[in-house]
């Protein structure tokens, strides 16, 4: 079954956007005194709250890398498959559960089990995308052109994409013991990744991200 790349990044987006809304809702005050508040009771759960905010904009900050790092990846495929698409479903699954994880951490940041659930989802996020980036190579998805020079950049670029997912999953994998030796190891593992992803493996020029988007565009109009 030929599937569109625009199509399916689409309704990744769309995902991605409820995800980080329904996390933005975690951070919430407790009930204050309606009839006299008062600006110490605010800043005291404030302060209350500074660990749950913390944990958030990390997460926030992950997503995001995630999805540039999967746009980037459709961005280079030519086409996809059945296998891909179900592949992509996981990785949604995955993501979805960040909130959660994120949740756990900021209201037990102390507690080992905290930073081992969150490192247990991120491992499984950063693993489903490195087996993403593997099988579009392995199956030949990634665009393809005439000028031979333009595929070498394009399988470059993956390769390099791929081997970094791989050190970040590597990383997740080395968190979560660690977190049950000190949770600050723990947590100074959950700093790697974020360097590591943070300039994501896109195109290398305006010319070869032109001939890509054309490409994509005539595959999504013969799926059609």
């Amino acid at each position: 079954m030929k599937i569109s790349t625009t199509r399916l990044e689409t309704f990744s987006d769309c995902v991605i956007a409820i995800i980080l809304t329904i996390m933005i809702l975690q951070l919430r005050l407790p009930d204050l005194d309606k009839h006299d508040p008062t600006t110490h009771q605010i800043i005291y759960y404030l302060k209350n709250l500074l660990p749950n905010f913390v944990t958030y904009t990390f997460s926030f900050m992950m997503i995001s890398i995630f999805w540039t790092n999967h746009h980037h990846m459709f961005h280079l495929l030519g086409n996809t498959d059945e296998v891909l698409l179900w592949q992509n479903f996981l990785f949604m699954f995955l993501v979805s559960l960040i909130p959660f994880a994120t949740a756990i951490v900021g209201a037990n940041p102390f507690i080992p089990i905290a930073p081992a659930i969150y490192g247990t989802v991120m491992l499984l996020t950063s693993l489903c995308l490195t087996l993403m980036r593997s099988y579009s190579i392995r199956k030949k998805l990634l665009h393809t052109d005439r000028d031979k020079s333009v595929n070498l950049k394009i399988s470059r670029i993956s390769i390099r994409s791929r081997t970094k997912a791989i050190i970040g999953t590597l990383v997740y994998l080395i968190s979560i013991p660690l977190a049950y030796v000190n949770v600050y190891f723990s947590y100074a593992c959950f700093i790697i990744p974020p360097i590591i992803f943070f300039i994501p493996e896109g195109t290398e020029n305006e010319k070869l991200a032109k001939k890509l988007v054309q490409k994509n565009i005539q595959n999504d109009m013969q799926a059609e």
